[in-house]
């Protein structure tokens, strides 16, 4: 293999499915200048290395891996798509500022993924199709952007590191990069030694069922695996008839509930609680 790249292969969570997958992250603005945000968006890529490699099969290891080119010109390792309509977008799903709290439905995903976006990794390995894809719909009231994604390689931590580093190049902002990993996948170590670890429960305090079933269906990829996996992924859509709505509070809003519920935490002395803490708790009651 050339010095000038590196192989970094995918964890075992990366295969049997999550590698057919590709996931898009949508967002509504009010306006977006397209030369700047794809100028940004290359940036994002020559600094962030990892993502401006390919995906290929490697015979030796029998995975997934990425090819990331550690030189050179990267401005072909975005793939940058946009298209312009000439009505406005429907008020259902855009967001109304001088609401408090808002329930809206997501617009249909043409608006946020080119239809030539690939999805599994076979495609994309033999077509050597970027990692990050974004597709720009203009509207005459606002802007839909979108951020496509192989799962195997990004999950929505990934996502939200990727989204906040276009904001801070898009602004002038310093960031840091996240380091390259290593040939060796720390993910993968870590499925390895909750595999292999004795027992970290006795007679008293037995094994969570949630541990339990980490260590049933992370560490090894197996046919009746990813059937569990799929069936209780595809029950939610189809029996419990899940259905796509985000849910919008103004900076108003979503200040005092973090206030009140700090300030309640703080008082009894129970330490810190963060704002994904906060809405977790809020959206579940």
């Amino acid at each position: 293999m050339s010095t000038d790249t590196l192989l970094v292969s995918l964890s075992q969570l990366d295969h049997g499915s999550v590698e057919q997958v590709s996931v898009t992250s949508g967002y509504i603005v009010k306006s977006v200048n397209i030369t700047e945000l794809q100028s940004a968006a290359i940036r994002v890529v020559d600094k962030w290395r990892l993502l401006a490699g390919r995906i290929v099969w490697s015979k030796n290891l029998s995975k997934w891996c990425i090819l990331v080119p550690l030189k050179g010109d990267v401005s072909s390792r975005l793939k940058f798509t946009s298209t312009t309509e000439a009505n406005r977008l429907p008020s259902s799903f855009v967001i109304n500022e001088s609401i408090s709290a808002q329930v809206l439905q997501r617009p249909p995903v043409k608006y946020f993924r080119h239809p030539s976006v690939l999805d599994d990794a076979a495609s994309r390995a033999s077509s050597s199709a970027p990692i990050i894809s974004i597709h720009v719909t203009q509207f005459s009231n606002c802007a839909c952007i979108g951020i496509n994604f192989p799962h195997s390689v990004l999950d929505a931590f990934g996502i939200g590191q990727f989204i906040h580093a276009l904001d801070d190049e898009l602004h002038g902002r310093p960031w840091e990069a996240p380091p390259l990993p290593s040939e060796i996948n720390v993910v993968q170590e870590a499925l390895d030694d909750l595999e292999a670890a004795p027992s970290m429960f006795d007679d008293i305090h037995r094994e969570s069922a949630t541990y339990a079933g980490l260590r049933r269906d992370f560490t090894k990829s197996s046919f009746m695996n990813n059937l569990s996996n799929s069936r209780a992924f595809l029950s939610e859509f189809m029996w419990g008839r899940i259905e796509d709505r985000t849910v919008y509070l103004n900076g108003k809003t979503l200040g005092k509930l973090l206030r009140v519920v700090k300030d309640e935490v703080r008082a009894i002395g129970r330490g810190s609680v963060t704002t994904s803490d906060i809405l977790v708790a809020w959206i579940l009651k």
